[in-house]
């Protein structure tokens, strides 16, 4: 990438200047490490920055309802990623998760799949897009998979456990939530459905609203619904899909 060919080019400048000044070459290790790693801190801040005002601008044309225009200054980002590592990676996520708001399932798989591996939110959104169409076990893998990045969030292992508890399987349900509250043992809300599970009762999960809804719009509840659709009115909000699921 640019901004790391630049900062090498630094490095390698100022280690010349160093092994001319003093005649060895070990005089230019510390000049060379300084300046590379100084330049390539401030140009990939620099770059980071771009990125964030065009976030910043495209939000507000989703917030305006204009959606296209919005999604081309999204997309015009991926002209950063010659600059850093990971630019195309999080538009892709940010275009992913649009499209998925949407109930857009195959573009937004199409996004979602060039996404970071470490970005939790688009590998499940990923696996709730597998979940939708029944196939539990890449389902499964993926959130398996992104237990690392998700751990540290309740609603990813309600939803590792509900995908679980979905495809038949009671006990990596009761598996992943027990694990999620080692990761957060001051959860309400895995202990809730920990109990729910445990019982055999009914999972009830907007103990998880409203992050849960951000995957599972269709398990919105008819009342917030409504209420979500006069906030479109005033201003642009991806619709509830409609599709998998009974509510909740």
């Amino acid at each position: 990438m640019i901004n790391l060919a630049l900062s090498l080019a630094l490095g390698l400048a100022l280690f010349g200047l160093a092994w001319l000044a003093v005649g060895t070459w070990l005089a230019g290790i510390v000049p060379f490490l300084l300046g590379a790693t100084i330049a390539y801190f401030f140009l990939a801040r620099r770059t980071g920055r771009q990125l964030e005002a065009l976030v910043q601008r495209a939000g507000a044309e989703f917030q305006a309802g204009r959606l296209d225009r919005g999604r081309k200054i999204l997309e015009s980002g991926f002209a950063l990623s010659r600059w850093q590592f990971l630019i195309a990676e999080q538009i892709h996520g940010q275009l992913g998760a649009l499209d998925y708001m949407q109930g857009r399932w195959k573009a937004a798989r199409k996004h979602l799949e060039q996404a970071w591996s470490r970005n939790w939110q688009a590998q499940a959104m990923l696996a709730c897009i597998d979940a939708r169409e029944k196939k539990w076990e890449p389902a499964l893998e993926r959130m398996e998979k992104a237990r690392g990045p998700g751990g540290k969030d309740p609603v990813f292992w309600g939803l590792y456990a509900w995908m679980a508890l979905e495809s038949g399987d009671r006990d990596k349900a009761l598996a992943a939530l027990a694990d999620g509250l080692k990761k957060n043992p001051e959860s309400d809300a895995l202990k809730a459905m920990a109990d729910q599970v445990r019982n055999k009762k009914k999972v009830r999960t907007k103990v998880f609203a409203p992050t849960w809804y951000q995957f599972f719009p269709e398990h919105m509840p008819r009342s917030e619904a409504m209420r979500y659709a006069q906030q479109q009115r005033r201003g642009y909000q991806p619709p509830p899909p409609k599709g998998f699921g009974r509510p909740r």
